[in-house]
C-alpha cells in the first residue's frame, strides 16, 4: 500500500508542481530564519547569523533537487526536458531541420509504401477461413514439358480415399459464357463447382442461398451464383436478385445468390459442377482444378510425400494414363503471387538501399552539426552533465527528427500507392485490398524509431566525448584524435551512401535496358495500325461442324464488306496474349534420328499471314479450297522445318499429327518465325492448321489491318460489324497491338520506374552527402588553407586537394558498390531480358556517371577553398 500512496504522491505532484515548489521554498525560508534567529538570539549580528544558518542548512539547490526527486518521475522529466530542449533547438537550425526532416521523409514514405504493397499481396493472409492451410493440387506431366495440368476424376476419387493429409478437397473447372438480354453481350469467366465449394472457404451467400445437392442435377432448373463484382455492375446492387432469371449462353439460369464481396476470387459467377461421361469415364483426362485443405499440424512436405506415394501406385496401376504424371501441391496464397514475388522482393530491397542511404545522411547531419556544438556540449560537461545524459540528449533529438520524418512519410506514402495503384498493371493480385492500414502506420512508426536510432547513435556516441575544458577556449578545432575519428566516421557514412546509391542505380539501369530491348524486339509480323478483338461462340448456338463453318464465312464475308475496317483475319488463339497450344509429337515418320517434343499450333484462316505481315519463305499459305473435306494440310515455322526437315525442302511432305488420317497432314507452306506468346518468348516450332478445315471452335480472335493511324477509334464498326452476324456474341479485349504490347510489360514497366526513382533519389541525397563532408571540411580546415595559401600554395593546388578528397570517398563506395552489384544481380537476373547483371558497358557507365556527378558536387566547396584570404583565416584562428 505504501508503494502506491507514494506513486499517486508522484501523480499528484505532476498537476500541482507549481504550488508544491511554492511550499518547498516557504518551508526551506521559515527553517533558514528560524535557524538565524537562533543564532541572533546567541549574540550574533543578522548577517552572521543568516550566513552561519544558510552553511548549517546546506546546498539550497541541491536540496530542492532532492525534493523534487522525490515527488515525482526525474527520468521521464528529465526525458521531456530533453525533449523540449530538441524542439527548440530544432526550431533555432530551421535549415538543418528541414533538410533532415524532408530526407528521412523520403526514405520512410518510400519504404512505408513498399511494405505496405508488400505485405498486402505478399504478406497478409487470405481472406479465407483456415486459409493458411489451404493448397491447390496440380498434375505435372513430363511429356509435356513438365507442364502443370488439372486432375481427372477418376485419380481424385484414387487421391481422396487414399490420402490422409488432407481435412477436405472440392473440385472445380474453369468455364466461360455469354451472359446477353441486358445491355451488351458480355463473356463471363467462372467456374463449375461442387455443392460444398462455398463452405470449403467458409463462406455464405451474401444474398439468397448457397448451392444444394439437387442443383448438381438440374432438379431446380438452371441455377447460378454470380459474384459481387458482377452484381454491382450489371445489376446495380439489385436486392432483390436472389431469384431473378438471367441468360447465359442462350439457356435461362436462376440466380440463387451472390459471394460476399471477401471472396476474391476471380471469376463472375459459379454454376454446379456436372460433368460429361468422358471426363468420368476417362483417367487420361486431367481436366478438374482441386483445392484442398490440410489437416492441422500436417506440413507441405509431408503431404507432398504422401502425393509422391501415392502418384508412383497410380502409375503403377495405370501406366497409359499416369506414366510420368507426378502430383504437386503448393499453398493457395503461393500460388496467387507466385508471377510477382521476385519483382517486388526487389523493389523492397531497393527502398530498403534507399531508407540506408537517407539515414546515412542524416547520420553525417547530425555529425557536423554536432561538431559546431562541441562547445556548447562541453560546457554541459563542465557544469557536471554525464557522458549518458549528453548522448541521450543527442538520441532524443535524432527520434524527434525521425518521427517528424516519419510522420511527412506517411502522407508520402499514401500519395505514393495511390501512384502504384493508378499505374500497376490490372491483373496484379489483390491489388483491390491495397490501402494504407493502422498496421501499417504501427510499421512506419517502427522504421521511423530504428532510423532514428540509426541516425544519432554513432554521432551520440562520438559528441559525448566532450572535454570541459573547450568550454573556456575562443575556438575549438578538430584536430584532437576524437576528430579523427569522427572525420572517419562520415567519411564511412559518404562511402556507404555511394556504395549503395551505385547499386540501386546499376539494378535501375540494367531493368530500363531490359525494358528497351523487350519493346525493340522484332515480333515478326508488323504491329503498327492493327486492331485486335476475342469473340466467343457458344457451342449450343453452333453444334455441328458445318454450321461453325457457315458462321466464320458470314463474319469474314461481313467484315470484308466494310471498306472502313480494312483487311480482317482470324485465328483461334491470341497473338502476344502468353497463351498457346501444344501438342506431343511423335515424328517417327521423318527419320530414325528425330526425338519426340512438343509442337505449338494455331488455326488461321487464309488472310493471317497478310494480315499481320508475316513473310512466306516458300511454298503457299491457306485459300478458300482448304475447307472441310479436302487434303488435310498444314502450313509451319522455319524452326519447325529447321528441327525436322534439316537439308530438306519441307513442302509437300507429310507431318504426322496422330493416328487417324486426317492428322497426316500435308505441308504446303513455310512462313517466318513469329513471337506470338510474348515477347521475351524465343520462337518455338509451330505449325498452322487452316480456321475452315475447324470441327470445332470455342473462340477466336479478329485481328484488322486499318488505314487509320489509331485503330482503336474503329472499334464501334467491328462490334457493329460482328453483331450484325450474330447479336448476341460477345466481342471483348478491343484493342490495338500496340497496347497488348504495353499491357504485357507493364510489370517490367512499373518496375523499372520505381527503381529508377529510388535511384534518382538515391544519388541525389548521396550528393548532397559527398557536398555536405566536403564542404564541412572546408569549413573546418579553412586556417589550414589559409597557412598553405600564405605559404605560397597556388588556388589550383588547393582546388586538387579538396577535389581529391570527394574522389577518393566516392572511388572507394564506387567499388564497394560494383562488389555488391555482382553479388545482388542473381536477384534480378531472372528479371531481366537481352542483358546480364553483369553486363561491363553497364557498370562501367554507372561508375562513371557516380564519379562524375561527385566531382561535381564537391566542386563547390572545393571552389570556395580557392578563395580563402590567408589574411582572414590566420586572423581567425
Amino acid at each position: 500500500m505504501a508503494s502506491l500512496g507514494e506513486l499517486w504522491r508522484r501523480i499528484v505532484f505532476l498537476f500541482h508542481r507549481k504550488q508544491m515548489e511554492r511550499d518547498l521554498a516557504d518551508e526551506m525560508l521559515d527553517h533558514l530564519e528560524r535557524k538565524a534567529a537562533t543564532y541572533a538570539a546567541a549574540g550574533m549580528n543578522p548577517a552572521e547569523a543568516l550566513n552561519a544558518a544558510k552553511r548549517q542548512l546546506g546546498n539550497a539547490a541541491l536540496q530542492q533537487e532532492l525534493s523534487r526527486a522525490s515527488w515525482g518521475f526525474p527520468t521521464l522529466e528529465s526525458i521531456w526536458q530533453d525533449v523540449r530542449y530538441g524542439l527548440r533547438g530544432l526550431r533555432q537550425s530551421p535549415g538543418f531541420s528541414t533538410v533532415a526532416i524532408l530526407t528521412l521523409a523520403l526514405g520512410i514514405g518510400a519504404t512505408t509504401a513498399i511494405f505496405s504493397i508488400v505485405n498486402t499481396i505478399l504478406l497478409r493472409p487470405l481472406p479465407y477461413r483456415d486459409s493458411e492451410r489451404m493448397v491447390t493440387l496440380r498434375s505435372v506431366v513430363s511429356p509435356f514439358g513438365k507442364a502443370e495440368l488439372g486432375v481427372s476424376k477418376l485419380n481424385f476419387d484414387d487421391i481422396k480415399a487414399q490420402a490422409h493429409s488432407f481435412e477436405a478437397m472440392v473440385t472445380y473447372v474453369d468455364l466461360t459464357m455469354s451472359l446477353t438480354g441486358i445491355g451488351n453481350p458480355e463473356k463471363l469467366s467462372g467456374v463449375g463447382v461442387a455443392p460444398e465449394f462455398l463452405t470449403f472457404f467458409g463462406m455464405h451467400p451474401e444474398v439468397g442461398r448457397d448451392f444444394q445437392t439437387d442443383d448438381a442435377q438440374a432438379k431446380n432448373g438452371n441455377v447460378v451464383l454470380i459474384s459481387h463484382g458482377l452484381w454491382q455492375r450489371r445489376f446495380g446492387g439489385d436486392p432483390n436478385i436472389a431469384g431473378r432469371q438471367i441468360t447465359f449462353d442462350g439457356q435461362p439460369y436462376t440466380v440463387a445468390g451472390v459471394t460476399p464481396i471477401e471472396f476474391n476470387l476471380p471469376y463472375d459467377f459459379y454454376k454446379p459442377l456436372t460433368l460429361a461421361d468422358d471426363m468420368t469415364k476417362d483417367r487420361g483426362m486431367l481436366a478438374l482444378s482441386v483445392y484442398a485443405k490440410l489437416n492441422p499440424r500436417i506440413t507441405l512436405t509431408s503431404a507432398q510425400a504422401e502425393l509422391d506415394t501415392i502418384s508412383t501406385r497410380l502409375a503403377a496401376q495405370y501406366p497409359a494414363e499416369n506414366e510420368g504424371v507426378a502430383l504437386k501441391i503448393q499453398f493457395l496464397k503461393e500460388q496467387s503471387v507466385k508471377g510477382v514475388r521476385t519483382g517486388l522482393s526487389v523493389l523492397l530491397g531497393a527502398v530498403g538501399f534507399l531508407l540506408a542511404i537517407a539515414c546515412a545522411n542524416v547520420s553525417n547531419l547530425i555529425l557536423a552539426r554536432g561538431t559546431r556544438r562541441r562547445k556548447e556540449i562541453s560546457l554541459r560537461a563542465a557544469l557536471g552533465a554525464s557522458r549518458a545524459r549528453i548522448a541521450r540528449q543527442f538520441l532524443v533529438e535524432s527520434l524527434l527528427l525521425a518521427l517528424l520524418g516519419g510522420a511527412t512519410g506517411m502522407c508520402l506514402a499514401v500519395m505514393g500507392i495511390g501512384v502504384f495503384k493508378a499505374f500497376a498493371p490490372a491483373d496484379l493480385p489483390r491489388l483491390d485490398e491495397l490501402r494504407l492500414d493502422p498496421a501499417i502506420a504501427g510499421f512506419a512508426f517502427l522504421i521511423s524509431s530504428l532510423a532514428g536510432i540509426f541516425c544519432g547513435l554513432a554521432p551520440a556516441l562520438q559528441t559525448s566525448h566532450a572535454e570541459p575544458t573547450f568550454a573556456f577556449k575562443d575556438r575549438v578545432t578538430d584536430a584532437t584524435r576524437r576528430g579523427f575519428f569522427r572525420s572517419r566516421l562520415r567519411s564511412f557514412l559518404v562511402v556507404t551512401e555511394v556504395a549503395l546509391a551505385l547499386a540501386l542505380m546499376t539494378g535501375s539501369t540494367l531493368m530500363v535496358q531490359s525494358l528497351i530491348r523487350t519493346l525493340h524486339v522484332d515480333p515478326g509480323f508488323r504491329t503498327e495500325q492493327l486492331l485486335t478483338a476475342q469473340i466467343e461462340v457458344p457451342g449450343k448456338r453452333y453444334p455441328s461442324a458445318e454450321a461453325l463453318q457457315a458462321f466464320v464465312r458470314r463474319i469474314l464475308d461481313e467484315m470484308a464488306g466494310r471498306h472502313d475496317l480494312g483487311r480482317a483475319a482470324l485465328s483461334d488463339t491470341a497473338t502476344l496474349g502468353n497463351t498457346m497450344s501444344v501438342i506431343s509429337f511423335e515424328p517417327k515418320t521423318l527419320g530414325p534420328d528425330q526425338k519426340s517434343g512438343m509442337l505449338a499450333y494455331k488455326s488461321v484462316d487464309p488472310n493471317y499471314f497478310a494480315t499481320l505481315g508475316v513473310p512466306l519463305l516458300s511454298g503457299r499459305v491457306f485459300n478458300d479450297h482448304d475447307t472441310l473435306g479436302s487434303t488435310p494440310v498444314t502450313v509451319i515455322n522455319e524452326s519447325l522445318a529447321r528441327q525436322y526437315f534439316a537439308g530438306q525442302n519441307a513442302i509437300g511432305k507429310i507431318l504426322p499429327l496422330g493416328t487417324l488420317p486426317e492428322d497426316r497432314r500435308q505441308i504446303v507452306g513455310v512462313v517466318r518465325d513469329i513471337r506470338d506468346v510474348g515477347l521475351k518468348r524465343p520462337p518455338k516450332p509451330q505449325f498452322y492448321l487452316p480456321l475452315l478445315q475447324a470441327k470445332s471452335l470455342s473462340s477466336f480472335h479478329v485481328y484488322l489491318r486499318t488505314h487509320d493511324k489509331n485503330p482503336e477509334k474503329l472499334t464501334p464498326s467491328l462490334q457493329e460489324s460482328i453483331w450484325r452476324v450474330d447479336k448476341d456474341l460477345p466481342v471483348t479485349h478491343i484493342e490495338s497491338m500496340e497496347t497488348t504490347i504495353s499491357k504485357s510489360v507493364a510489370e517490367p514497366r512499373l518496375q523499372a520506374w520505381l527503381l529508377s526513382t529510388f535511384a534518382a533519389a538515391g544519388l541525389t541525397l548521396t550528393l548532397i552527402g559527398i557536398y555536405g563532408v566536403v564542404s564541412f571540411s572546408v569549413a573546418q580546415r579553412t586556417q589550414e588553407i589559409g597557412i598553405r595559401m600564405a605559404l605560397g600554395a597556388q588556388p589550383g593546388n588547393v582546388l586538387r586537394m579538396t577535389l581529391g578528397q570527394g574522389f577518393r570517398l566516392t572511388l572507394l563506395g564506387t567499388g564497394v558498390g560494383l562488389a555488391a552489384t555482382f553479388a545482388l544481380g542473381r536477384v534480378i537476373a531472372s528479371s531481366l531480358f537481352g542483358v546480364k547483371p553483369s553486363d561491363p558497358a553497364t557498370l562501367a557507365g554507372a561508375a562513371l556517371l557516380m564519379l562524375t556527378v561527385a566531382t561535381l558536387a564537391s566542386y563547390i566547396p572545393a571552389r570556395r577553398a580557392t578563395r580563402v584570404d590567408p589574411m582572414v583565416a590566420l586572423r581567425e584562428g
